[in-house]
């Protein structure tokens, strides 16, 4: 067996799929990835058909807290992440938020370059495969995340059909450099989580919008770290306009050069 090459791979994907709720245009999925482990997954759809899918790969330790979710309560506000990608399915076809597997709940870096977290991902791209015949899968993460789909990118590359990496650390572009797929950047100039100066360097090379609002400060030395919901790492009042850039380039393959 060729190096990197996993068994699983080799054989066609026996998948239990469970629908555990829908509600209009939107389905939690429990998708079983390896022996003993499974997966919850929101999947949001536009009406007919689906000619593209995006997963998504949350930052941070990879949790989405999915499970007991009551679409009532999903937020509105087109800046909240929820319905910034809702908008961004109801353009491009799908999006799929994923949680972490059930016997792996936490993602270290090094979790996120293994085996079980590359299996994983293989068996939401053939579950969505099943339920989508035909549309384009397309690998997207934020922060951390965006780590996962440069890995994955390249280790699963015949199932990926572009990748996508939201305010990526200086080692998710590293590993990008290695992909074939269309590629496209979201970098905001005022991260003070994975700060903008580490990454340019690497993804200016790429398709790359780049993001700016000034009711943050400029990124220097001694600004504190900010990684949270409300920072410019997490595109913080900038989600609509990012999201909607992101489903232009699905679509058309056009960039935005800056979003302010």
């Amino acid at each position: 067996m060729g190096a990197g090459v996993h068994a699983w791979a080799r054989v066609p994907t026996l998948l239990a799929l469970t629908l555990a709720t829908a509600h209009a245009g939107q389905a939690m999925l429990e998708i079983d990835t390896r022996p003993g482990a499974s997966l919850a997954a929101l999947e949001m759809t536009a009406p007919g058909a689906v000619p593209n899918v995006v997963i998504y790969m949350v930052g941070g330790s990879g949790q989405r807290p999915l499970r007991g979710l009551d679409f009532d309560d999903l937020p509105t506000d087109p800046d909240t992440l929820f319905a910034a990608q809702r908008q961004l399915a109801n353009q491009v076809g799908a999006v799929v938020a994923i949680d972490t597997a059930t016997d792996h709940p936490v993602l270290e870096m090094s979790d996120r370059q293994g085996a079980a977290h590359q299996q994983d991902i293989h068996a939401v791209i053939a579950a969505m495969r099943q339920r989508h015949p035909g549309a384009r899968m397309v690998l997207m993460g934020s922060s951390n995340g965006a780590y996962s789909a440069a890995v994955l990118g390249l280790k699963l590359a015949p199932e990926v059909d572009a990748v996508i990496l939201v305010n990526g650390s200086a080692d998710a572009w590293a590993a990008a450099a290695h992909l074939k797929q269309p590629v496209l950047g979201l970098q905001h100039r005022r991260d003070a989580c994975l700060p903008f100066r580490d990454s340019y360097p690497r993804a200016r090379f790429f398709s790359l919008i780049e993001v700016d609002d000034a009711r943050f400060p400029p990124v220097g030395q001694s600004t504190p770290r900010d990684c949270s919901a409300q920072s410019a790492h997490a595109m913080h009042g900038r989600r609509a306009s990012v999201y909607r850039a992101i489903g232009d380039w699905i679509i058309s393959g056009k960039v935005s050069q800056k979003i302010e």
